[in-house]
């Protein structure tokens, strides 16, 4: 019997299993730590006494793989779809709010109205952007395409780049950001629609692909570190845990989705991308629920520390993406001085600060910057059964959940043709 075997289970792994097994494969799943969700999961946090998320995440309606994947294993309604699209912001110095909304049809017709833009930006300003982060070349940052005299770029180009790509504008890989534009913004008020994890990210993501995969008799194992692999004839021939070695049969596949670091230590011929980028999240909960502006459940802050604010009832969240500065604060500061920050931004003042937890991704995504992006190796290797997966790798989109969840079914895919492949000729 073949089966392949997926070495870890973030979201990548998970698309990958979940997509195998519902084709019928057997699956053997690996996991170093002791759960599963990688950097997209849920736990019980005691000093607020409630679930939180380990990371503030949105969809958008363009990401289909996502959503395909939420309706393999059977989470489809873990989401939940703000229509019609809008992004709400506020600029903390002048106190100035606005909401991005963009209008239905490819044509970007709805640029024409100024409550839906930017303040103080024009129709033609977007145009003459839009065509400068068009023309931009493998090698070029975003501030270097469109420039940074336009007000777009600290009111738009800005907060896209680190919500998506974790990186600043001034770093961050143009053709990235334009792969983002091209699948959002440029398609129409649909693809742009905020979708939101309101039961949070294991509910949607995690717990019902593993109760698939186990319901389907895959074997699921946690807290089993990969240490090493031996491969001959271009294939992979064993797999090397602390408990021993573990056979791989002629006709199996191995897939690494597992974070570039670890990668570069199983397999180091990816040679991946090795600078990463720090995305630090604050929770805090609350007396009762908080409204925030136009009643929408999420908040983009320019001119301040808090990036985005996030409300899912009586926990406030707060997210600051490209937070490499951060990384040293000790979690009370951080936590007094993004409390009393948010507190300004929506015009409350509370000298008690609430119940709360700091969370720091260390290593949230890797730097996305045009050098470590020509670095995303693909989901092929020199080896016949040897594929990866995960955001890092050459999905032509950021390190987001939809890059997780493509490069997970990608690889699945790639490992099903290696089985057929290998598999001998009927009556031999």
């Amino acid at each position: 019997m073949t089966t392949v075997h997926i070495i870890g289970a973030g979201v990548s792994g998970l698309a990958c299993a979940t997509r195998l097994a519902k084709a019928g494969s057997d699956v053997a799943l690996y996991e170093a730590a002791n759960h599963a969700g990688g950097r997209a999961r849920s736990f019980r946090d005691e000093s607020l006494g409630c679930m939180i998320d380990n990371g503030n995440h949105m969809l958008l309606g363009a990401n289909k793989a996502t959503r395909a994947y939420l309706s393999d294993i059977g989470a489809s309604d873990a989401v939940h779809e703000l229509a019609p699209a809008a992004f709400p912001f506020v600029n903390a110095v002048t106190g100035e709010r606005w909401r991005v909304r963009p209008g239905k049809g490819r044509l970007p017709f709805w640029l024409m109205s100024a409550d839906r833009r930017v303040p103080g930006t024009t129709a033609r300003d977007y145009v003459q952007q839009f065509a400068r982060l068009y023309r931009a070349g493998k090698d070029d940052t975003v501030a270097g395409a469109v420039g940074t005299r336009s007000p777009l770029y600290e009111a738009l180009w800005q907060p896209l780049c680190q919500a998506t790509l974790n990186t600043n504008a001034g770093e961050a890989s143009a053709m990235l950001l334009r792969s983002v534009v091209s699948e959002t913004f440029l398609k129409g008020e649909a693809a742009c629609r905020p979708v939101l994890f309101h039961k949070g990210l294991s509910a949607a993501l995690v717990s019902p692909a593993l109760r698939l995969l186990r319901d389907s008799g895959a074997d699921v194992r946690l807290a089993a570190r990969l240490r090493g692999l031996r491969w001959a004839d271009h294939r992979v021939t064993a797999l090397f845990f602390p408990e021993g070695m573990l056979r791989v049969g002629p006709q199996d596949a191995v897939v690494l989705a597992v974070p570039p670091d670890a990668c570069r230590d199983i397999w180091p011929e990816a040679e991946p991308p090795q600078d990463a980028r720090t995305i630090v999240n604050a929770h805090f909960k609350l007396d009762a629920p908080l409204s925030l502006p136009w009643e929408m459940p999420f908040l983009g802050v320019l001119g301040a520390t808090t990036q985005w604010i996030f409300v899912r009832d009586n926990i406030l969240s707060l997210t600051v993406s490209d937070a490499d500065d951060l990384a040293e604060r000790p979690n009370w500061d951080l936590a007094n001085h993004l409390w009393g920050e948010v507190g300004r931004v929506l015009g409350f003042a509370s000298s008690r600060l609430p119940p709360w937890r700091v969370i720091r991704e260390r290593r949230a995504t890797f730097a996305q910057t045009p050098a470590q992006t020509n670095r995303r190796a693909g989901a092929g290797t020199s080896l016949h059964n040897l594929f990866l997966a995960g955001d890092w790798t050459d999905t032509g989109l950021p390190a987001t959940i939809e890059g997780s969840v493509r490069s997970g079914h990608r690889a699945a895919a790639m490992a099903l043709d290696a089985i057929k492949t290998a598999a001998p000729a009927p009556g031999k």
